[in-house]
């Protein structure tokens, strides 16, 4: 984005909620949506699109739970295992896993680059930003600045 574009953008900045749902919808979901499509699933429907985003989230929080849980199985490590398996997961060696998080690191990097240039999203970036420094100087005795 040239310095012009920022500029003529810089004063419209969106509320905190709205920039984060642009955040999300332009930057989560499109790499999240683009991982998919490289394992061969496209949702056909915007219905389809909801409930693949639901289930990403509650296999977060289940992963996440199983993690505290500690090393044993846990309450959800035979799921976890079972959804592994069906994901192809299970017997990755580590060269593998290391290959495919390189990878995605890579994706993550492309798709940044790409939606900076969205002045969409790089004005909700700006707004977050503004919120986080006003919490923080708020937090520290200093005057929110907005």
């Amino acid at each position: 984005m040239s310095d012009t574009q920022q500029e003529g953008n810089a004063g419209v900045l969106p509320d905190p909620e709205t920039a984060y749902q642009n955040v999300f919808d332009g930057v989560h979901s499109q790499v999240f949506f683009n991982k998919l499509a490289a394992a061969g699933i496209e949702p056909e429907t915007e219905k389809e699109a909801q409930d693949l985003l639901m289930l990403a989230g509650r296999l977060r929080t289940v992963e996440a739970a199983e993690k505290q849980a500690g090393d044993g199985e846990g309450r959800f490590g035979g799921a976890l295992t079972a959804l592994d398996s069906v994901l192809g997961e299970t017997g990755m060696d580590g060269q593998i896993k290391q290959a495919a998080a390189q990878e995605e690191a890579i994706a993550i990097k492309q798709a940044a680059a790409a939606v900076m240039q969205d002045p969409t999203i790089y004005n909700s970036v700006l707004s977050l930003k503004a919120h986080e420094a006003a919490a923080i100087a708020e937090q520290f005795g200093g005057q929110p600045t907005e």
